[in-house]
């Protein structure tokens, strides 16, 4: 698969806090995160948690991981209030245009921002805006046209058994859809 494709999930995750405003009228939620020094560890960690995940380490296998890391903190930082950096990729619908993304998979990275933000010391209402972020995008990265059942397979070998909704009689394995992007 192409590096841009990993890239694109990457980056689309993060595109997700895109217009969000912060709670407090004060301080950005960026500056209440703790700045550019936890933002960047934030988005390290997010990188490293996806890595290990077998729900969606695949999308990640081939791509260069400094220059993921540089356009994700870009996004997270623009999108939570910064006022020195901004992000000028493609928006969450465009972004994830046809890569056929499952509901397991969002919520994997789901899982993998939020124990980022946790293990980096973000305080739970950040934690929580974050989150509300997050789900307001969803539509936007889900392809709802396919249904994950189970999470089946070794640690080694992550399989999906999932089945399109589109009276496609023949389900296709997840698994295959992320290694062939013909799903």
């Amino acid at each position: 698969m192409k590096t841009t494709t990993y890239l694109t999930v990457l980056i689309a995750i993060m595109f997700l806090f895109t217009g969000s405003q912060a709670m407090s009228s004060e301080k950005s939620l960026y500056d209440r995160i703790g700045g550019e020094k936890k933002a960047r560890a934030i988005v390290s960690d997010i990188w490293d948690n996806h890595s290990k995940n077998p729900i969606v380490k695949d999308r990640f296998a081939k791509s260069n991981p400094d220059y993921v890391k540089q356009r994700v903190f870009e996004i997270f930082a623009a999108a939570t209030g910064a006022t020195d950096v901004s992000y000028d990729g493609l928006d969450m619908k465009s972004a994830h245009a046809g890569m056929n993304i499952s509901e397991m998979e969002f919520n994997a990275v789901v899982d993998d921002v939020l124990a980022a933000c946790v293990s980096n010391g973000v305080p739970q209402q950040e934690v929580n805006e974050v989150l509300a972020i997050l789900w307001s995008v969803r539509k936007d990265i889900v392809n709802s046209n396919i249904l994950t059942d189970t999470l089946v397979g070794s640690n080694d070998a992550p399989m999906t058994k999932s089945h399109e909704q589109n009276n496609d009689s023949v389900g296709r394995d997840a698994h295959y859809c992320l290694t062939s992007h013909e799903c």
